[in-house]
């Protein structure tokens, strides 16, 4: 992307209003400058690579966690023995006391692992988010307006929240629900071997079915994902073509389709909403029916005082009783919440990997964007048997012209001429045959830097920032931008302004008019006038009046510039100092105003057809 924002399209302009990436919140650790430091962003270990030392906090917290969990069951059931043995009362408030301490530490080391967690998912949806927006704002124009809006909107927010949400709950469940699945079932095996594989059945099971409807789920979500970008680009397009819709009585059969939209959009997310609360309640419905070998065995050996299989010596009663049965139900039904939980585990990872796949083709290593190269080999922009031929047919052939600084050549010809396309030669947008020198170097040859260094382009189409008028022209640099807004004739417009440079322009400049959005991308590309200046059109909205006015003005700033002043407006025209007339046709003619208004027919005609429909404007 080049300096001027006139470069991109519209829909490039938009991208950048909504696409950028805010990244603020205490949990944000990664910054700007140390975003790269992810080596390979496109593959997704390199995301726990990048944050080690907080997976490495994450790992010793959850386990410590996860295995500090098997204190409630145990010490739930030691109670209820040391009650029942009517043990003293000292022995009954160390057990609790111990319980207590217990608590603290599991509560202390749960909330590391989500702390920590967190900022995983954070740095990681920073780095992932930067590097998709700094290789969206590089793609070229034609490819970027291949996607809506609205796509955009889904890929860079929507998709890589799921993205990362799944690789957060994946990061959490390895502990929540494997780590602490494994620590549940060794301590049941413990109490007995026979009894637990028996309800195992059932949890096996539900593990199983939560497995084969992540298809389901993820199919569910995808769609509903599609109805929300659908949403997204249809409610931005209402917001940015409000006042047009009304003008033209369209607005009502707008709202119409967009309701049905919305109702769509309701339709998808209730079904998806209410499969994914379901699923879990009802695999653990699934797991829970293992309750019932577990209440007839169980039973049975407390009521026979049988031994347990594996009882450790000091922690644990050798033989079952009415603690140690506590202590198994209670552990089993937590069993059976952790095995419901894969249901979560296996749709998250299921989401997030979908949610990667859309995001994956823009997920490329980091690259800066290129710095402004100046060329000073010398002052001339030399075109030597120059032509463009496209599809249909020969613009100009054999063009022989130079421009140094300090020099304006106009450019203008019927429509279609290829008056725009000769502009955008210089942007390396237009293939050419013969040779285009810029200040000393071949056009083809030159580097995105150089041309950011030396080229400044305005175009035809207003592109301005949902932003303030200085915002606008200056683009984050210091200079005052006063003197500018003067330059094209902008004074009289403030006065109207309370905020004067401060006034924000509204979304895309809707609160301007479309001379005041003319002059106002005027004033940012001679704020930041290059070697090369292109103006394309500048003064289509503008009176002859204040075309001449502004044209005045413009002199000093332009005088260490060449500059191609394209327009299909002719009033300025005698004061330049050459003028290109293309035909069209491959041929052209060249010269001041008054040799070409005797020695060239077609700028003759299109003089004398301006003339006399202004003749006819101030009648």
């Amino acid at each position: 992307m080049f300096l001027s924002s006139e470069r991109a399209s519209p829909f490039c302009n938009r991208c950048y209003n909504v696409l950028t990436p805010h990244r603020k919140g205490i949990f944000t650790s990664v910054k700007r400058n140390s975003i790269d430091t992810c080596d390979r962003p496109e593959r997704l270990l390199s995301y726990w690579k990048a944050d080690i030392w907080v997976c490495v906090a994450i790992t010793i917290s959850g386990i410590v966690c996860n295995f500090g969990q098997l204190a409630f069951p145990y010490f739930e059931g030691a109670l209820i023995d040391e009650v029942e043995n009517r043990s003293p009362y000292s022995s009954v408030w160390e057990l609790s006391l111990a319980f207590v301490a217990a608590i603290l530490v599991f509560q202390l080391f749960r909330a590391i692992k989500r702390y920590t967690i967190r900022v995983f998912a954070n740095d990681t949806k920073a780095r992932i988010r930067f590097t998709l927006f700094n290789n969206l704002m590089q793609e070229s124009e034609e490819d970027l307006s291949k996607e809506n809006v609205g796509t955009l909107l889904s890929r860079n927010f929507s998709d890589t929240q799921e993205a990362v949400e799944g690789m957060r709950k994946l990061t959490t469940e390895i502990f929540d629900t494997v780590v602490l699945f494994v620590f549940y079932l060794t301590y049941l095996f413990f109490f007995d071997t026979t009894m637990t594989l028996y309800a195992l059945i059932p949890v096996f099971v539900s593990v199983v079915f939560a497995f084969l409807m992540r298809k389901k789920v993820y199919r569910l979500s995808y769609e509903t994902r599609k109805v929300n970008s659908k949403m997204s680009s249809e409610t931005y397009d209402l917001f940015e073509h409000a006042l047009l819709y009304r003008t033209y009585g369209r607005d009502g059969d707008n709202l119409k389709a967009y309701d049905k939209t919305l109702a769509e959009y309701e339709k998808y997310n209730v079904r998806n909403n209410l499969l994914s609360h379901t699923i879990i309640p009802f695999v653990n419905l699934i797991a829970l029916v293992g309750i019932i070998p577990v209440i007839y065995l169980g039973t049975g050996h407390v009521a026979n005082g049988d031994s347990l299989s594996f009882a450790v010596p000091g922690l644990m009663n050798p033989v079952w009783t009415d603690g140690q049965f506590t202590t198994y139900i209670t552990t089993f039904v937590l069993l059976c919440s952790k095995a419901s939980h894969t249901a979560r585990l296996f749709t998250s990872i299921e989401k997030g990997l979908s949610g990667w796949k859309r995001i994956a083709p823009y997920i490329r290593p980091y690259h800066p964007y290129a710095r402004a190269e100046k060329l000073e080999k010398n002052d001339e922009v030399n075109l030597t048997d120059f032509s463009i031929v496209l599809n249909n047919g020969t613009l100009i052939r054999d063009l022989n012209v130079s421009v140094r600084k300090g020099e304006i050549l106009g450019v203008t010809g019927p429509i279609a001429s290829g008056k725009s396309v000769l502009g955008k030669v210089f942007l390396k947008q237009i293939p050419y045959l013969g040779k285009a020198e810029l200040f000393g170097k071949e056009v083809k040859d030159l580097s995105e830097g150089e041309i950011k260094g030396n080229v400044t382009y305005m175009g035809h189409t207003n592109q301005l920032l949902t932003d303030t008028l200085e915002n606008n022209i200056s683009y984050g640099e210091k200079k005052d931008v006063k003197p500018y807004l003067s330059a094209v004739d902008f004074d009289k417009d403030m006065k109207e302004m309370p905020l004067k440079e401060k006034t924000v322009v509204g979304n895309e400049g809707l609160k301007l008019s479309g001379g005041q959005q003319e002059r106002l991308c005027l004033a940012r590309s001679l704020y930041h006038a290059k070697g090369l200046l292109v103006l394309d059109d500048p003064f289509a909205s503008v009176d002859m009046k204040t075309e001449k006015k502004i044209l005045k003005n413009v002199a000093p700033y332009v005088k260490d510039s060449a500059v191609l002043l394209i327009s299909h407006r002719l009033s300025s025209f005698p004061s330049l100092d050459r003028i290109l007339v293309l035909h069209g046709d491959g041929t052209f003619a060249l010269g001041k105003h008054e040799e070409l208004l005797k020695s060239d027919g077609t700028y003759r005609q299109l003089v004398l057809l301006q003339e006399e429909n202004a003749k006819h404007e101030e009648k």
